[in-house]
């Protein structure tokens, strides 16, 4: 197909000719678009109106091959080449464009063109002009917007205000969409040291440390998942940044009348609630915005607004939109344009309060550290059922049978915000509703039509089973532990039946003690000394008898009620599951109905969603499930390994070719989720497993570096440096480049190994702290217990009388029945009763087991392997200073701030300031090494040795 700038000049002027003749008024505004790279409206947030739709010249012509002469000759002649001038001065704007040229160059261009322009226009055609310039300046303004050149943006609309040009309303607009991208720039760059010091003012000296350690820690994420201090100060100067623009806007306006209409017409304002919602302003400023403005409401306003509602606020803006009589409008039989515009805010609407039910599922709720209440779920769970209700009801007439796309998205929205409810039923749902919307073709009533999307959105209430699990509180388990299957449980009835012996035990030993008690209250006045000391003492030996056999008791009853509740959990953890394990078989069965071309069992894009939803679970839940005795990698880990076990299979027998390059790229995104859930859930045996079972489908040892990140992070919980050091190497071998993340993980997994963190400063641990209570401690607690009580037995057992031989034996029987039951843990014990671990298998791996002599020589290999790449591994601090610069040198990754003060707060503690100094100056003379927390936390640590600052550690250098 040719492209307009193949075309010869003469062929282009005839078709520009032909375009003008066929017109019955006058030129109206079109889109200036880019040759190459064309802005329609409805995908480019930075689009613009221009009448520079024709043709231009190509992108390499000179500005100079262009007249300037636009009053000679024909109208049609001026215009076409007032339109090629002003496209020329578009192109050069582009920075892949081979006319392009530096921003200051460009603005010279840009007003010496617009000046000769205006000079050689009549004044008869001024108003053209000014309409013209307008419109290709809006354009110029959308190129470098598009490109973040903001300063470039502002420039441009600056020197429209010198050459007596107002800037068009889209314009305005995006000015506004700019004071959020010069916030946030690409790469999230770190908070000002300045701004730290304003931010930190008013915190006390005790707690400056831990706070500044927070920021360091989040100063590599994106801005709105840091400190609540830094996206407050970060929404006070978006706002600030937004009225300003939008003053300056009303401040164009020739008259009150005026700027009325462009409020009720305009996007500006629109603009701006479009930009609070989409970097997390909150709700209240937005309707303040609208209230000091005057905005008046239209529909538009009412989709921004559902998008940055949260909980109730959705529903209650919702409501405002339902008794407005805006939905008349939007519902009533049109046609043409009107009915795609209808159309177009129906979409709108429908995603956007998905959209907004799904961020208040997300805020909410995935943070590791969020607490997860039933009464809070159950909430959310109303305000989407209602939300779907409504719009159902209110717009449930509008058809998107000439809008596919449209139709796909809202059914994909819908069935997420579903899932982000964990909504089953409600998901179901919505995929027949949208089965049922695409019409039939043929006979056999098959769907046509019908994208995949909403029924990968479905697959993500997976996650949900184990935040269900997560809402479980301690009274249901025990409720659950009253059931048949807890009280029949092999663990269960073991300690129960010790308990019941131990129990009569104590009562006889009790009895004993009473029984004396009354010998020597009644012997007391006629029995001889002898007699009562022979009391007193079976006396002695029958309490310490019934003081064992009560901490034996109190042992055996925690540990029963322990063993009942992990019981009830897993029995719990494997329903819930079971109900996601139908939701999907019900959500794969219709897109099978639908007409699927792939069959689901073998469709990739299926089973890596699927397992992408087992990585989400297992990074958002396994810490809260497990420090609440619910343990959830057997069961995970299971399907896991069947997911695997079904592509393997489908890759033997043909049904997938890891030759193409597709396909082998969705089988690594498979096998990274699948090693990441293994080793989120610490399954350290099955991460192996599924490593090998990938390198034999892909016939190669080479991972992804996400792999090799990820077995960094196991290795480092585990303390093993030099493992994660030779899978440092491996990378570098490979030619990858490490991520700064996995630089930090070594380092800090060599201070913990060395016990040397700065528990003072506030450094919380890097390896996740396991709070559970599953009966492992326990195990070891109880068995020096029934020590303790065998060493108490012989002490008192000079004590005891002729006969005492043969309960002594009995107590020693009891005690080692009582010890081997005690030191197996209840977590392995049950999860062996439910064949939790027997099922982990993958196909292969009896094959490769069958050969012992290679799996004993491929593992000898890769300790060797191991053990030679590692080899180098930093062992000491100062060691640990070159292997940051080291890494630096080699692929320029530099280390975090809060990989670098840990570090440093050591050799401080240790006075070691030759090697501190050192490791300031290597980090000094990297671009940016030195952030803005680091540097701010160097100055308040180093005050604290006698005022030294940052100059008295620095080279210095003699100035001549």
């Amino acid at each position: 197909m040719l492209r307009p700038r193949d075309l010869s000049l003469a062929t282009r002027a005839h078709l520009r000719l032909r375009a003008w003749r066929t017109r019955t008024a006058p030129a109206t505004a079109r889109p200036l678009r880019h040759p190459r790279d064309p802005l329609p409206p409805s995908a480019r947030p930075f689009t613009c109106c221009s009448p520079l739709s024709q043709p231009s010249e190509p992108a390499t012509a000179a500005p100079a091959r262009v007249s300037t002469d636009i009053s000679a000759g024909h109208p049609l002649d001026a215009r076409a080449a007032l339109v090629a001038r002003l496209k020329t001065q578009c192109n050069a704007l582009y920075v892949d464009n081979a006319a392009f040229v530096p921003p200051a160059q460009a603005l010279a261009q840009w007003h010496a063109a617009i000046s000769s322009l205006a000079s050689a226009s009549p004044a008869s055609e001024a108003p053209q002009l000014a309409a013209e310039v307008e419109r290709a300046y809006e354009s110029a303004v959308a190129i470098a917007s598009k490109q973040r050149q903001t300063p470039l943006a502002a420039q441009l609309v600056q020197q429209m205000a010198q050459l007596g040009y107002r800037p068009t309303a889209r314009t305005h607009a995006m000015l506004v969409r700019n004071v959020a991208l010069q916030l946030r720039p690409d790469g999230a760059p770190a908070t000002s040291t300045r701004d730290l010091r304003t931010l930190l003012q008013d915190v006390p000296d005790d707690r400056w440390p831990r706070e500044l350690l927070r920021v360091l820690e989040r100063e590599t994420r994106p801005l709105q998942l840091r400190t609540a201090r830094e996206v407050a100060l970060f929404h006070e100067r978006l706002i600030a940044g937004v009225e300003a623009q939008l003053s300056a806007y009303e401040r164009t306006a020739a008259d009150a009348t005026e700027a009325a209409d462009r409020r009720l017409t305009s996007g500006p304002y629109h603009e701006a609630l479009r930009v609070y919602a989409d970097n997390g302003v909150p709700f209240a400023r937005m309707l303040q915005l609208m209230v000091a403005r005057r905005l008046t409401v239209g529909v538009e306003t009412y989709g921004v607004l559902l998008l940055g509602a949260r909980w109730n606020e959705i529903p209650a803006t919702l409501s405002q939109l339902l008794q407005s009589k805006l939905v008349d409008d939007l519902v009533r039989p049109r046609d043409g344009a009107a009915a795609v515009a209808a159309r177009a805010h129906v979409h709108r609407l429908w995603v956007n309060a998905m959209k907004a039910v799904v961020h208040s599922s997300t805020e909410r709720f995935n943070a590791l550290a969020a607490s997860v209440s039933k009464r809070d779920v159950d909430q959310l769970r109303k305000v989407f059922t209602y939300v779907d209700r409504q719009l159902a009801d209110a717009f449930g007439t509008v058809a998107f049978d000439d809008a596919a796309a449209q139709r796909d998205d809202v059914y994909a929205m819908r069935a997420k915000a579903a899932a982000a409810c964990g909504l089953r039923a409600a998901v179901q749902r919505i995929l027949n509703e949208y089965v049922q919307s695409s019409g039939h073709e043929d006979d056999q009533q098959r769907p046509r039509g019908l994208s995949t999307a909403p029924f990968l959105m479905a697959l993500e209430v997976v996650p949900w089973a184990l935040m269900d699990v997560l809402t479980l509180s301690r009274q249901d388990a025990l409720a659950r532990a009253e059931s048949r299957d807890v009280a029949a449980s092999p663990r269960v009835l073991a300690m129960q039946r010790l308990y019941d012996r131990v129990l009569q035990q104590l009562d006889a030993a009790q009895a004993t003690v009473d029984a004396i008690e009354q010998q020597l209250t009644a012997g007391d006045a006629e029995g001889s000394d002898d007699e009562l000391r022979k009391l007193r003492s079976w006396q002695n030996v029958a309490r310490e008898t019934v003081r064992r056999e009560a901490r034996r008791a109190a042992t055996l009853e925690r540990r029963l009620a322990n063993a009942r509740v992990l019981k009830a959990n897993q029995l719990l953890i494997e329903e819930h599951l079971d109900r996601a394990d139908r939701t999907v078989a019900l959500v794969l069965e219709t897109l099978q109905r639908a007409g699927c071309s792939v069959p689901t069992d073998v469709d990739l894009d299926v089973h890596v969603k699927l397992m992408e939803q087992y990585l989400t679970a297992a990074r958002r839940l396994d810490r809260r499930l497990a420090q609440r005795q619910k343990h959830v990698g057997p069961h995970v880990m299971r399907r896991v390994f069947g997911l695997v076990n079904r592509i393997s299979g489908a890759v033997r027998s043909g049904a997938l070719d890891v030759q193409e390059a597709e396909t082998r790229a969705k089988l690594v995104t498979f096998f990274e989720h699948a090693v990441g859930t293994a080793v989120r859930l610490w399954c350290e045996e099955e991460t192996a497993a599924l490593v090998r079972q990938q390198q034999r489908l892909l016939g190669t040892l080479q991972l992804s570096s996400r792999e090799y990140e990820q077995l960094i992070f196991q290795s480092v919980t585990n303390l093993d440096v030099r493992r994660a050091h030779a899978l440092l190497q491996e990378m570098h071998n490979a030619g990858m480049k490490p991520s700064g993340e996995a630089i930090h993980r070594i380092a800090l997994g060599l201070l913990h190994r060395r016990n040397a963190l700065p528990t003072d400063d506030g450094h919380t641990s890097y390896a996740e702290e396991s709070v559970e209570d599953d009966g492992d401690s326990e195990a070891e607690v109880d068995a020096e217990t029934a020590v303790e009580d065998d060493a108490a037995s012989a002490d008192t057992g000079d004590m005891q009388l002729a006969g005492r031989d043969v309960a002594a034996a009995a107590e020693a029987a009891l005690d080692s029945e009582l010890s081997d039951l005690l030191n197996v843990s209840d977590r392995d014990a049950i999860e062996d009763e439910l064949e939790l671990r027997g099922g982990l298998r993958l196909d292969g791996d009896d094959a490769a087991a069958a050969a012992d002599d290679d799996d004993r020589s491929a593992e000898s290999s890769a300790t060797a392997r191991t053990l030679l790449l590692g080899s180098d591994a930093p062992v000491t601090v100062e060691d640990l200073v070159g292997f940051l610069q080291d890494w630096y040198n080699l692929y320029g990754v530099k280390p975090f701030g809060k990989t670098v003060v840990p570090v440093m707060a050591q050799l401080l503690d240790a006075n070691n300031f030759a090697e501190f100094r050192r490791l300031l100056q290597i980090v000094d003379s990297m671009d940016g090494g030195l952030t803005p927390a680091t540097e701010l936390w160097l100055e308040k640590r180093l005050d604290r040795l006698g005022g030294k600052t940052l100059d008295d550690f620095r080279l210095k250098t003699n100035n001549k």
